[in-house]
């Protein structure tokens, strides 16, 4: 609702005072016209406070006007106090015509007519003028407070944004950089399978530009996407490492894009790559009450911890600690990544986040 839309509504008020004056009437009708029909009492009391509501709008008017031209504090005051001193005679030169039109006031002289409004009316006309005026500095300065709000709140969600879009544009030169490694070292090695994972790179790479900037992304499609990034990882390892899928999960259940890439990356780098045994990565995803669980076991070194106790993720690497900044923006104290050395080696990551859900239907199954 704009502000002239609200002034609007505000104006119905002086139906109130309108209303009661009518009522005060029939309980005690005038002494000079005691026949007064009740359709000529609800005219004249509309009449009135009708007036009221028209000083109501001329104020309004002249108040926009000075803050316009950014008025200082004086000039402002002055004009007030003169506009005011305006309505105020003009009102009671107006309850007199009325009260004189309808047979409830005698006929006066202006002079007269003036004097006895300003002793009858002028302290009542004072505190009503008064009123309008404070009310509409009160309406312009909660207007005011609104509209600095919606752009405080439009700034903080565009800055918010911004660095999602940073941290996440951190992400995939750190995953290229590494595959672009994984080529170099193959095409001396094996030319045709480097020629396999530079097909497989840019099918990932394209499956990637589709997401565009969103942040979250179905379960099964960040699932595809991380089975297209170890697909290429598979090439590089030939048998070393073995991935182990969930069997199927729901997947309109969303996930900031990225993330279980980000956590197997951790687990194949450094992870398997340091171990010159055998690897196995395995995938887990539980949706646990409100929140969304994404677990990420292997097989290689252990992660840096104190006596093998759960460490938080954000001291870690580049990825991991973008991940975790990225989380921190999306979801606040709601989400949590965390790293924890396994019994005989290895290391899990875990990630929590709220379970949001897209509307999809579709599932994922790790072949």
């Amino acid at each position: 609702m704009n502000e002239w839309a609200l002034r609007r509504r505000l104006l119905l008020f002086w139906l109130v005072p309108a209303a009661m004056g009518t009522l005060g009437f029939q309980l005690v009708p005038s002494r000079l016209n005691p026949d007064l029909t009740l359709v000529a009492l609800i005219a004249v009391q509309l009449a009135i406070w009708g007036a009221w509501a028209l000083w109501t709008t001329l104020t309004w008017v002249l108040g926009d006007a000075l803050a316009q031209r950014r008025a200082s504090p004086w000039t402002q005051g002055t004009a007030y106090v003169f506009f005011g001193a305006v309505v105020i005679l003009c009102q009671i030169l107006i309850q007199a015509r009325l009260g004189v039109a309808f047979g409830i006031a005698e006929a006066r002289g202006l002079e007269s007519t003036l004097v006895i409004g300003l002793r009858q009316y002028g302290d009542f006309s004072v505190v009503v003028y008064s009123a309008i005026v404070v009310s509409q500095l009160a309406l312009r300065w909660y207007t005011s407070w609104q509209q600095e709000r919606v752009q405080a709140a439009r700034a903080a969600e565009a800055l918010a944004s911004a660095r999602l879009r940073a941290l996440q544009g951190q992400l995939q030169p750190h995953f290229l950089f590494n595959t672009l490694n994984s080529i170099v070292t193959l095409i001396g090695r094996d030319p045709a399978q480097a020629q396999t994972l530079v097909v497989r790179v840019a099918d990932l790479l394209r499956s990637s530009l589709r997401l565009g900037d969103r942040q979250e992304i179905p379960l099964a499609q960040e699932l595809e996407l991380t089975r297209q990034y170890l697909d290429i990882e598979r090439i590089r390892f030939a048998d070393r490492l073995t991935v182990h899928w969930p069997e199927a999960v729901p997947g309109d259940l969303l996930l900031p894009a990225f993330a279980v890439q980000v956590l197997v990356e951790n687990a194949v780098r450094p992870g398997i790559a340091r171990n010159p045994a055998p690897g196995v990565v395995a995938v887990e995803v539980e949706a646990d009450g409100d929140g969304l669980i994404v677990r990420v076991h292997d097989s290689g070194a252990a992660a840096t911890g104190d006596g093998g106790t759960e460490t938080d993720a954000s001291g870690s690497g580049t990825s991991l600690r973008s991940l975790h900044e990225r989380l921190h923006h999306l979801y606040g104290e709601s989400s949590r990544l965390t790293l924890m050395p396994r019994e005989g080696g290895g290391t899990t990551a875990e990630l929590r986040v709220p379970r949001l859900q897209s509307g999809g239907t579709a599932e994922f199954s790790g072949g």
